[in-house]
């Protein structure tokens, strides 16, 4: 009885003296100004769209000066919104205050999986989220290119979110950009495919052909149907064909049709 007694008293001392360490740290922090602000970019060795100064230039672009402010009067979810909507790279800022005066700043960037260039110059990016970003000027990805035949105009995809909704391609208004998504995130999901394709092209047939980085032929895929069964028949030939018979004997290779494989040799 008495050890319950010990411990029932030990435990009321202890959050006694909790309560009030917070009431003190939190009174003082009232006081407390912004004496530095830190910044974290993650990704920072693959992408290197965002720097620190650009989102130390973000802020002080909205006439926001931290240095020397109360930290309680920081509105730390304004800044994020600031720092999101203002530069097209980011994905995700996180901003934080320490007991030390200290306001933190972290930010994600956006990551690219494709480049579109239009035959009209337009061009850009869709990250993996499936949302098209702008180009940067300071920083070019090394991602697929999807180029030829086609007409995906940077505005028209504004907000659109690919990877949620992927509809058939409708090829006779032009909308390939679901399509190619798809293709490019299973061509990513696989270290052999990443490694071998470089390049995506529309034909005038609006078929989708594809430009390997080993290998002097092209492969004409079609459209995305079927996607697993025309990669795994394209592995088949890679190793039982082009491995015996060289890799620059074909010119094209035809995954179009189901179940078969239609080569044009090199004349």
């Amino acid at each position: 009885m008495k050890e319950k007694l010990k411990t029932a008293i030990v435990w009321t001392l202890l959050g006694g003296y909790l309560v009030a360490v917070l009431w003190i740290v939190g009174g003082e922090t009232e006081k407390v100004r912004v004496n530095a602000v830190s910044v974290r970019i993650s990704d920072n060795s693959h992408n290197k769209f965002i720097t620190e100064s650009d989102v130390t230039q973000a802020l002080d672009k909205e006439n926001i000066k931290l240095i020397g402010q109360l930290m309680d009067s920081v509105n730390i979810h304004y800044l994020e919104d600031i720092l999101t909507h203002n530069n097209k790279s980011i994905s995700r800022a996180e901003v934080f205050r320490t007991v030390y005066g200290e306001i933190g700043v972290n930010v994600e960037q956006r990551r690219p999986v494709m480049r579109i260039i239009n035959p009209n110059g337009d061009s850009y990016y869709v990250d993996d989220n499936g949302q098209v970003m702008p180009l940067s000027k300071k920083y070019t990805a090394h991602v697929i290119v999807v180029s030829g035949n086609l007409n995906e105009p940077y505005m028209d995809h504004v907000g659109e979110n690919l990877r949620i909704h992927q509809p058939k391609a409708d090829k006779s208004t032009g909308e390939l950009l679901p399509d190619l998504f798809r293709l490019v995130q299973f061509i990513n999901s696989s270290k052999f495919w990443k490694a071998q394709i470089e390049q995506i092209y529309i034909n005038q047939k609006k078929e989708i052909e594809l430009v390997p980085r080993v290998g002097n032929h092209t492969i004409i895929l079609g459209s995305v149907d079927d996607l697993r069964e025309k990669f795994e028949n394209l592995e088949a030939f890679y190793e039982q064909g082009l491995s015996k018979y060289g890799w620059n004997k074909y010119k094209t290779i035809n995954l179009k049709f189901k179940n078969q494989i239609v080569c044009t040799k090199r004349t």
